[in-house]
């Protein structure tokens, strides 16, 4: 746990320091997309593989699917920048 405080620590820093040029701040937002589409995909099979939850999917409703499609959505859409902050890069 203390490994992840410390890499958003230093995450921080270096952001708030401004050390990151224009140019790496555009990468830094395309590779957290590609990572965070990986890290679903991810995710995705390890729920196919495990048995026992895919056969339960009935039982946990509707609304257990929809809430997690939906918070898969509201993942991906928030890496994507709005047209506020593609004017500004």
């Amino acid at each position: 746990m203390r490994y992840i405080f410390l890499a958003i620590g230093l995450g921080v820093l270096i952001g708030y320091q401004g050390w990151i040029r224009e140019r790496g701040i555009r990468w830094n937002s395309r590779l957290q997309t590609v990572w965070l589409l990986l890290l679903i995909f991810c995710m995705g099979v390890s729920i196919g593989r495990n048995g026992e939850v895919v056969r339960s999917l009935p039982l946990l409703g509707g609304k257990a699917v929809l809430f997690a499609v939906m918070t898969a959505i509201g993942s991906i859409r928030a890496q994507q920048p709005s047209a506020v902050q593609k004017s500004r890069l």
